[in-house]
């Protein structure tokens, strides 16, 4: 599970990342991805995954995950379903 508290990114008490309007940094302010248009991307500008309805899709994989379900792993926060989308590509889950 992932707190988000403010705009900083928690995982068992250990700062990970944070968020930088739509970009994505690690613990260390590395930009490792962005979103935007329901869509994340890495820095390298491709495509990672994307919202479509209620679920998660990731462009090299059938796999896909409901945003419910994302929800419940990335808590706090006040961030839309795509950022905590990006959140979990980038930042793991």
């Amino acid at each position: 599970m992932i707190k988000v508290d403010g705009h900083t990114f928690l995982r068992s008490g250990e700062k990970i990342g944070f968020i930088d309007g739509d970009y994505i940094k690690n613990h260390d302010g590395d930009k490792v991805g962005y979103c935007r248009d329901e869509h994340v991307f890495d820095m390298a500008g491709h495509k990672l995954a994307y919202i479509e309805d209620d679920r998660i899709c990731f462009r090299d994989s059938s796999r896909k995950i409901r945003v419910e379900d994302n929800n419940d792993d990335i808590v706090g926060g006040d961030l839309s379903n795509l950022q905590k989308a990006a959140v979990r590509v980038l930042l793991g889950e």
